[in-house]
């Protein structure tokens, strides 16, 4: 059977991950903050994290290394 006359269907659009959390600080008209620590793949180095959506649709991200504490000290 041919190819031809066929139709193919239109790729669904795919939303980004944190659209759930943008739609929500739209909605209410507040920001929205996710807070967290991460590892990365291939990693043990570990991160903090903070995320801002704001109502405007705008995002902030921010990202810094923690790194480990030094070694305690003989006394």
């Amino acid at each position: 059977m041919s190819a031809m006359g066929r139709h193919r269907r239109p790729t669904v659009p795919q939303l980004p991950a944190d659209a759930d959390v943008c739609l929500r600080a739209i909605a209410d008209e507040e920001p929205v903050v996710e807070e967290g620590v991460v590892v990365f793949p291939d990693s043990t180095v570990p991160y903090a994290y903070r995320t801002v959506h704001r109502p405007d649709g705008g995002t902030e991200r921010h990202l810094v290394r923690l790194d480990p504490p030094p070694p305690c000290l003989p006394r």
